[in-house]
């Protein structure tokens, strides 16, 4: 892959910047990492583009656009990174589209960038998407973005957001060779997370919707660690759990807050009879007092740290759980 030199803006969710600026403090590729909004942090990629590439923590890289259209250096960061920055990984006629909804703005902007740089206005097959954010006007690489550098998932309408997945896998600082299970694992998405961040990790995954853990089989390939069980008798020995990583249903698109009532209490005692002494657990959801309530009612789990998420008009909160220590 071509060595850059350039000057790139990545999106997370808010709630995840500072994850995904530790983890860029850790490429020797990344450089004068600062962030600057809930959900962007900016960098200056320096060499090959792999380490950056494969860090699951966002969903876009873009250049920052300084100016505004009409203005005659609107599009300079585009043709230095044309020379010597990302865009001279792409192909030479690179194809664009301009996503803002003012057609007027729409037309300025795709007819300078024609005029001044010689793309070609592909809006159903671009490479850069020029677009305007809360923090000024960027250019989003496609062969960049999540879906392209990972692969497009199967999923269901309830399905864990895929950056979600890579945070919770983060919280739960798996290491080499541990046991982890996601009890309500529906199409893989953390299962795969998890494979991403450590490949050696004994992966198993459960799920009460036969759909589910049929799709989870596209996604992951053939695999017998994927069984159709209920979360609250799962089919593992006792103890045998490093991490318990999953996403409860809270009731929005799957489930319901009344059933939560029994559910998340039952839940917690399995995980309890499945995890190890020194295990750790990530449970996700919206339905917080129900699950705080829960884990306040048994004393085999003990919360140590939580972490509240917002996208897509979403705000669940990441609970993470270990035992208590002996006293």
């Amino acid at each position: 892959m071509y060595g850059v030199s350039d000057r790139i803006v990545l999106r997370t969710l808010d709630g995840a910047a500072d994850l995904l600026v530790e983890e860029l403090r850790a490429l020797p590729s990344a450089n004068s990492i600062r962030q600057t909004s809930a959900v962007t942090v900016e960098c200056t990629a320096s060499g090959p583009l792999g380490g950056l590439a494969a860090c699951g923590l966002y969903s876009t890289l873009a250049i920052p656009l300084t100016k505004h259209p009409g203005d005659g250096a609107f599009l300079a960061p585009l043709e230095r990174s044309r020379a010597s920055g990302v865009l001279r990984t792409l192909t030479p006629r690179i194809g664009f589209r301009v996503g803002v909804d003012d057609p007027e703005v729409r037309r300025q902007v795709i007819g300078a960038v024609e005029r001044e740089l010689g793309w070609v206005n592909r809006p159903g097959d671009w490479e850069i998407n020029l677009t305007r954010t809360a923090q000024g006007w960027v250019a989003e690489v496609g062969s960049l973005s999540w879906t392209r550098r990972f692969g497009r998932l199967e999923r269901l309408p309830w399905s864990t957001n895929p950056v979600v997945a890579e945070v919770l896998v983060r919280l739960a600082k798996i290491r080499a060779g541990h046991r982890v299970v996601d009890p309500f694992c529906g199409t893989g998405t953390i299962l795969l997370a998890v494979r991403r961040r450590e490949p050696t990790a004994r992966v198993s995954g459960t799920d009460h919707d036969p759909r589910a853990i049929e799709l989870a089989a596209g996604n992951w390939g053939p695999d017998p660690r994927l069984a159709h069980a209920k979360a609250e008798s799962l089919p593992l020995l006792s103890g045998s759990v490093d991490r318990v990583i999953t996403n409860l249903p809270f009731g929005k698109q799957v489930g319901s807050h009344q059933l939560n009532r029994t559910l998340y209490p039952a839940v917690l005692s399995e995980i309890d009879r499945v995890l190890a002494a020194d295990g750790r657990v990530v449970l996700l959801t919206e339905d917080k007092r129900l699950l705080r309530k829960a884990i306040d009612q048994q004393r085999a789990l003990k919360l140590v740290r939580q972490r509240l998420l917002k996208y897509n008009g979403a705000t669940p909160t990441a609970y993470i759980l270990t035992r208590p220590r002996p006293r």
